[in-house]
């Protein structure tokens, strides 16, 4: 623990968080560096970046007070003594930085919210909140789409769900066959993908589940638990991928993500993502209502977006200054566009597009000011 930083700082202030930047050399690209005007203060920067963790339990904040570029706040501050690991704040004062009614439930910060450019991700779902498993966990989860997107979300209720089942096993079978052969060096790993495509594509696991555009801006809340879902692919009308916000409990996808369907993908040595159909269909949820989009679409009741037993999400916009309580329970910030100032125990934090802050339950009251016309933030806490 950085003893130094907390006897020098206030902590019971508003801190910019320094997001965790996650490559995905398969999808992702540079949508979240861009946006965060990251792109030529990254290592690499051709990488492609597929998610941007922008609150968890590993999160670094920084007593910067400006997002802006200055040249001051990037990547570069990971390494920089002036940090502070969020973890260690709440190791020493949890009540005062998650807030009581948290830490009532959650040992540690309970949520991890990520920025996704994502697209080809695998036929999955979670457990139902309560369903309990020797190794499956829940994870409630929310979509927020910053740009149009495309989607597989529930199936189709029609289908004969055994054969859905032996659709899914029968790629299963051929997958595991092509990775032995890349692995043993018997066939190269771009024809072993060539075959893969094939295949799949007469097998058309895509028939029996829902497809789905879906517009800037809808939330999509699988809080529920039990429904397919996944990030398809449609490179030539959506070819940067799926753009979401995404809020949810954090679970290790070890422990809570089951596959049927891993989209045919072979790792670079041949090896193959666990695949679990077996609990896949046995926990599928099959219920026509629930696997209908529009039930599980959220629209916007006054600043609510989406509220669950585990997370609220709110949008703030059309605003010029705004005053909000933290009513005991910590505050995340994430500035969808334009550019903020929060103000809040004598500390003016200037906050731009693609930037998040973290505030302290405790601080109890704070202003946020809109420098910009086209200002929106969206707000995440825990009721």
């Amino acid at each position: 623990m950085m003893v130094s930083f907390q006897t020098k700082m206030n902590i019971l202030r508003p801190f910019l968080i320094l997001p965790e930047l996650i490559e995905q050399p398969t999808w992702g690209g540079d949508y979240i560096t861009t946006l965060k005007n990251w792109k030529h203060k990254i290592a690499n920067p051709m990488a492609k970046i597929g998610q941007s963790h922008e609150l968890s339990g590993k999160s670094k904040l920084t007593p910067t007070i400006t997002s802006s570029d200055d040249g001051r706040f990037g990547p570069a501050l990971f390494q920089e003594k002036d940090t502070i690991a969020l973890a260690d704040l709440v190791d020493t004062q949890p009540e005062q930085i998650l807030g009581k009614k948290v830490t009532a439930k959650y040992s540690g910060m309970p949520l991890l919210i990520k920025l996704n450019q994502a697209m080809g991700n695998s036929f999955q779902l979670h457990l139902k909140p309560g369903q309990q498993h020797p190794r499956w966990k829940p994870k409630p989860e929310s979509w927020y789409f910053l740009e149009a997107g495309y989607v597989s979300c529930g199936i189709n209720t029609q289908i004969d769900i055994h054969k859905y089942k032996e659709t899914c096993q029968a790629i299963a079978r051929f997958m595991d066959v092509l990775s032995t052969e890349v692995t043993s060096g018997a066939k190269h790993v771009e024809y072993a993908r060539s075959e893969a495509r094939q295949f799949i594509t007469a097998k058309d696991p895509w028939q029996f589940v829902k497809l789905h555009r879906v517009k800037k801006y809808d939330l999509i809340d699988l809080s529920i638990g039990g429904i397919h879902h996944s990030w398809e692919e449609k490179r030539n009308e959506y070819p940067r991928g799926n753009i979401i916000y995404e809020v949810q409990l954090d679970v290790a996808d070890e422990y809570c993500t089951i596959r049927s369907f891993d989209q045919g993908k072979l790792k670079d040595d041949g090896s193959l993502r666990e695949i679990h159909i077996e609990d896949y269909f046995h926990f599928l949820d099959t219920n026509p209502q629930n696997n209908d989009i529009s039930m599980l679409m959220r629209k916007k009741n006054g600043t609510s977006l989406v509220q669950t037993p585990h997370y609220s999400l709110d949008i703030i916009e059309n605003f010029q200054d705004t005053t909000d309580l933290t009513n005991d329970s910590f505050t995340h910030l994430y500035v969808r566009s334009g550019s903020v100032d929060i103000q809040a125990s004598d500390i003016l934090l200037n906050v731009t597009r693609g930037h998040s802050c973290f505030i302290p339950a405790d601080v109890q009251k704070y202003t946020i000011h809109a420098k910009t016309i086209d200002a929106a933030v969206l707000k995440t806490y825990i009721s």
